[in-house]
């Protein structure tokens, strides 16, 4: 397992409720993880785990843990095995961990730069986490806001806590909630597991998708708030508009104009002509970017031409030989 698919778990399990990693799950995950979790705040050591796996089964089957006191006052671990029948086992085996929201939310915090401290509004569910200059860089601010498991039914209840204005940024970890959980206008929901990775010292921002992803949020909020019709139609209207921002907006459709044309600009210039929506140049260069930049491109480009020739002279010679027989 890589580190970056381990946040993604991580990530999910901020979305489920009581979920646990024993030691068969720590087993699989990159050495220095688990002290590196703990370190940042991320997950705490779960009480009362005593259950453990068979460490002589290939099922690893688990099993609640019986502790014996000996004669020097040393304890010892024991599980009961149908094939083995009594097993001992380390200590370390019946430790398990959990994911800490407080301390999720404080590091989410640190990652984006906001400066005041996580504020819980409801006990790990709700943070208020700060301010931030939005657009980048424009002197504007919008709130920051982070809650989980907004996929159960309780959901409403959490989600009133944002208002009924739509301005906040959601973080959410891993579920995207229903449109219909919200009190008033959609705001832009964020899933950590789409903009955040890990390196090597912890969680890292992409920027540039959590930019892209809270302009495509304000679009179809603006676009549903334009038209006076009842809570159905204007579902309806946002969920076309999402439709069609896709279909405009993907990177397919910025990575093929710029191998079009051989320019940001000139990408973006026929974009906006073939969609009669403007499109900025650096929407083109943020998409080149996420593919892996430049040099990426020209070298599918080269393996493409190379593959093409080998195939052109393949069919060649086959039609030469048909030709001959």
């Amino acid at each position: 397992m890589r580190p970056d698919e381990l946040f993604r778990l991580v990530l999910a399990a901020a979305d489920d409720e009581g979920r646990i990693f024993s030691h068969t799950d720590t087993a699989t995950w990159p050495p220095g993880s688990v002290a590196q979790l703990h370190r940042l705040g991320m997950i705490r050591e779960a009480s009362g785990c005593l259950h453990a796996p068979c460490p002589n089964c290939p099922d690893g089957h688990i099993e609640p843990v019986t502790v014996r006191t000996g004669t020097d006052q040393r304890q010892r671990f024991f599980i009961w095995c149908p094939e083995s029948m009594r097993v001992e086992i380390a200590p370390q085996m019946c430790q398990g961990w959990e994911l800490d929201p407080d301390g999720l939310a404080r590091g989410i915090a640190a990652v984006l730069g906001l400066k005041d401290h996580p504020r819980p509004v409801l006990a790990q569910r709700f943070w208020r986490l700060g301010r931030t200059s939005w657009p980048p860089g424009s002197g504007h601010t919008r709130e920051v806001v982070f809650a989980r498991r907004l996929h159960q039914h309780d959901a409403a209840t959490v989600a009133a806590l944002v208002g009924a204005g739509g301005r906040a940024i959601v973080l959410v970890p891993y579920h995207v909630p229903d449109e219909r959980v919200w009190p008033g206008a959609v705001p832009a929901v964020i899933p950590l597991a789409e903009v955040m990775t890990w390196d090597i010292d912890g969680p890292v921002l992409d920027a540039m998708a959590m930019v892209d992803t809270v302009e495509t949020a304000d679009q179809l909020a603006a676009a549903g708030a334009a038209l006076t019709l009842g809570s159905v139609g204007k579902q309806l209207v946002r969920r076309q508009v999402k439709a069609e921002i896709k279909s405009l907006l993907s990177d397919d459709a910025y990575l093929a104009a710029y191998r079009e044309h051989g320019s940001f600009r000139k990408a973006a210039e026929a974009l906006t002509q073939q969609t009669g929506q403007p499109v900025a140049k650096d929407k083109v260069r943020r998409a080149v970017e996420r593919h892996g930049g430049l040099a990426a491109i020209v070298s599918e480009d080269d393996s493409g031409s190379v593959s093409r020739r080998v195939a052109s002279q393949r069919r060649d010679r086959a039609k030469k030989m048909l030709e001959r027989r």
